[in-house]
């Protein structure tokens, strides 16, 4: 099988590591694989280094034809089976251009919620409607927020396939000696973009009604501006001390292993890979119910609970939960164990990348349920 795929984005994000996965699985399997992207950046020179054909043609805006009908000119040249679009923003005219060009079979990726409303939802909808073969989607939550905003869209052509993630052990950073910490604290750490969507303030909120000995680890980066946010909501809150904002770091995998507990305090996320990191490290997870929380963490399919979750904007609910997690780290209860158990077998049996690859290859080629 031969697979186009279009990338838009301009940094390696999650979105973009996660279809680096797919193609790196599909193109072990023996298919061919060709990428659309930015012409110069950091993804294509991974897709690159990785040795996947690429091209700088793409789809442009909702009116952009000149472009539109490039990027069917080169899907027509290339013969793809199938095409898949990764992009919210370049749905429409990349759907309508992958029809001009005949390719027998058309898959949208979504990694996160998006807004379907206004003008621009009216050609939202129609689309998926009209010019959409599959959907591919990484949790519960997506799957029936989409078909709850688009009405008429067929279930069937909706299908869930859960990320896949490769673990990576590594041994721990003497963290409590870099950040000047007494050995009993215990470290709650939350990884990602440092922006409103992610939460950091209403971990930072919750830590005033915890255990003083718990403390915040932020690791991720953004905007000077929200870094001074974050700083200035810990001095009010009374929690300086024990908000520790480490920024961009190389070693992420030995940071999360010398922490006690992973914290997801978002107010919008996809399928949280660091989240999936966390539970593959042993680190009891506390999370706020968002995008593929439930089907990571929520007791289902007969299986028990694998984290403490909490409804999502309410930093109360959050301190509640992990006083509660804390406590039973400290304590070392049988709870907590459990729990990281049920986690670590998730993600060897729910969230492998095998499995992903096989969802992708069922879907792209038609043969999915």
């Amino acid at each position: 099988m031969k697979v186009a795929i279009h990338l838009a984005g301009g940094s390696i994000r999650g979105n973009e590591r996660q279809v680096f996965r797919v193609v790196r699985g599909l193109m072990a399997r023996g298919h061919e694989v060709v990428v659309s992207c930015r012409a110069k950046g950091p993804v294509r020179a991974e897709l690159e280094r990785m040795g996947v054909r690429t091209t700088g043609v793409r789809p442009g805006g909702d009116f952009d034809a000149w472009n539109a009908l490039r990027f069917a000119a080169w899907l027509r040249r290339e013969r793809a089976d199938a095409v898949m679009l990764t992009s919210w923003k370049r749905m429409p005219v990349a759907g309508w251009a992958a029809r001009v060009a005949g390719v027998p079979r058309v898959v949208l990726r979504l990694g996160g919620v998006h807004p379907v409303r206004g003008v621009r939802g009216v050609m939202e909808r129609h689309a998926l409607r009209r010019w959409y073969d599959g959907v591919i989607v990484n949790s519960r939550m997506l799957s029936e927020g989409l078909r709850s905003a688009v009405p008429g869209l067929d279930a069937a052509r909706v299908h869930t396939v859960l990320n896949g993630i490769e673990p990576h052990a590594a041994a721990p950073v003497p963290l409590r000696a870099e950040l000047g910490v007494t050995g009993d604290a215990l470290l709650g750490v939350a990884i990602g973009a440092w922006e409103p969507r992610k939460g950091f303030d209403l971990f930072v909120e919750a830590l005033a009604s915890v255990d003083p000995r718990v403390h915040a680890v932020l690791v991720g980066g953004g905007v000077e501006d929200h870094r001074k946010g974050l700083e200035a909501l810990a001095r009010a809150n009374g929690v300086a001390e024990r908000v520790h904002l480490l920024g961009a770091r190389r070693d992420v995998p030995a940071v999360l292993a010398a922490c006690d507990l992973f914290v997801l305090p978002s107010r919008a996320e996809g399928m949280s890979v660091a989240m999936l990191e966390g539970m593959a490290a042993g680190k009891p997870v506390v999370a706020a119910e968002v995008g593929g929380v439930w089907d990571a963490l929520a007791p289902r399919e007969g299986r028990p609970a694998a984290g403490w979750i909490v409804p999502p904007r309410d930093a109360a609910a959050l301190a509640r939960a992990l006083g509660e997690a804390a406590e039973a780290v400290r304590t070392g209860a049988d709870d907590v164990a459990a729990r990281v158990a049920e986690g670590r077998w998730r993600m060897e049996n729910w969230f492998t990348v095998e499995r992903m690859i096989d969802g992708y290859e069922a879907v792209l080629a038609g043969s999915a349920r």
